[in-house]
C-alpha cells in the first residue's frame, strides 16, 4: 500500500480529494501552532496578573506587620513608664512584690 502512494505523489497524478485532506491538515497545524502561542500568551498575562496580586498583597501585609508593631511599641513603652512610676511613688512596695516574685520562682525551681 506504502508503495502505490508513494508512486502516485512521483508520477504526478495525484487525487483532489488526498489534496485538499493534506490542505486541511496544514491548516489545523497552523491552527495548533496559533492556538499553543496564544495559550503561552495567555499564560505570561496570567502569570503576570497573579504575580502583581501578590505584590500587592505582600506590601499590604508589610504595611499592616509594620502598624501593629508601631501599635505594641506603643503600648510597651506605656506600660514601662505605668511601672516606672508606680516604682518611683511606691518604692518599698515595689521591693515586697519583687522578694515575693523571688521566693516563689526559688520554690517554684526547687521542685
Amino acid at each position: 500500500m506504502a508503495a502505490t502512494s508513494k508512486s502516485t505523489r512521483s508520477n504526478g497524478n495525484s487525487n483532489p480529494a488526498v489534496e485538499d485532506i493534506a490542505a486541511h491538515a496544514a491548516r489545523i497545524r497552523e491552527d495548533l501552532a496559533a492556538l499553543g502561542e496564544a495559550l503561552a500568551g495567555a499564560g505570561a498575562v496570567q502569570s503576570g496578573v497573579a504575580r502583581d496580586a501578590a505584590e500587592t498583597k505582600i506590601d499590604e501585609l508589610l504595611k499592616n506587620g509594620e502598624k501593629v508593631v508601631a501599635d505594641l511599641s506603643n503600648h510597651y513603652s506605656r506600660a514601662e513608664q505605668q511601672v516606672s512610676t508606680k516604682v518611683r511613688d511606691n518604692p518599698l512596695q515595689a521591693l515586697g512584690v519583687a522578694v515575693a516574685a523571688g521566693f516563689f520562682a526559688a520554690l517554684l525551681m526547687r521542685r
